[in-house]
């Protein structure tokens, strides 16, 4: 029989997915045909109503004015006018990736035609990331969770599952607790998110039998005798449990179908 010593563990319930950065965002289009010509630097704060650029041709000057106030960039990935909270989630996030949309970027001296984009403007310290769930996994609305982002930051964000999307497979849009700067110019992130965490002494989850459908519990070595000990099963995650009921440094039998058939 083989066994294994219970041990103080953190267990985390957590699945890796590919999210979709949903910001407060609008697109600044041009009044006017001309030459374009910057007159704040990239990703400046502006204030609502102020000059951003302006655009010269035959009939003189015209000036470009923030809709909003926000973080002023020249470049858009063509995501801005597709990210409507109500259209997004009648979508799962693997059917978005296949929208291709039509990114952009504008550079001092530059013609453009009115109507066309010529900046974007970040108005919010709102993030939420949009992402699918793996078969089997559920999240309810409002419930907490941690989100790591390796590619982003090395500190865990603590956030908020604030809606459900309606296609399949099941998504859910998360809202994160603090701003990131860095995610004004991200649009997919590669993502951890971390259910839930138990702390205790656990066990492999393959030790556990069952002497009921409520009644769960461990073989454990003593000296000479194998005993059934009874356990509270906390949670379990990745092949462990977390379990009440055992001391640490009980000898828990891993192969349990051999001590029934001995």
């Amino acid at each position: 029989m083989r066994t294994v010593a219970a041990q103080q563990r953190t267990l985390e319930d957590s699945f890796q997915a590919l999210a979709m950065v949903v910001r407060e965002e609008a697109l600044v289009i041009a009044p006017a045909s001309g030459s374009f010509q910057a007159l704040v630097s990239e990703g400046s704060r502006v204030r609502a109503g102020a000059v951003v650029a302006s655009l010269m041709n035959a009939g003189g000057e015209r000036l470009v004015y923030a809709t909003a106030a926000g973080n002023v960039h020249f470049y858009w990935d063509g995501w801005e006018q597709q990210v409507d909270l109500d259209l997004l989630l009648h979508r799962a996030v693997r059917q978005w990736r296949e929208v291709q949309p039509a990114p952009g970027r504008i550079t001092d001296g530059q013609l453009v035609q009115a109507g066309q984009p010529v900046a974007r403007i970040v108005h919010g310290h709102v993030i939420r990331l949009y992402l699918d769930l793996p078969a089997g996994v559920t999240l309810a609305s409002g419930q907490r969770v941690e989100v790591r982002m390796p590619g982003v930051t090395d500190q865990t964000v603590g956030g908020r599952v604030v809606a459900l999307g309606s296609g399949e497979p099941a998504a859910v849009l998360v809202e994160l607790d603090r701003y990131l700067p860095v995610l004004d110019a991200a649009r997919w992130v590669d993502v951890e998110v971390v259910r839930a965490r138990y702390q205790g002494l656990a066990v492999p989850a393959e030790a556990i039998v069952w002497e009921a459908a409520d009644r769960p519990g461990v073989y454990v070595r003593r000296e000479t005798r194998v005993v059934l000990r009874g356990v509270r099963i906390v949670g379990q995650a990745g092949g462990w449990a977390v379990v009440d009921g055992i001391s640490a440094g009980d000898e828990v039998i891993t192969n349990p179908g051999r001590v029934a058939t001995r």
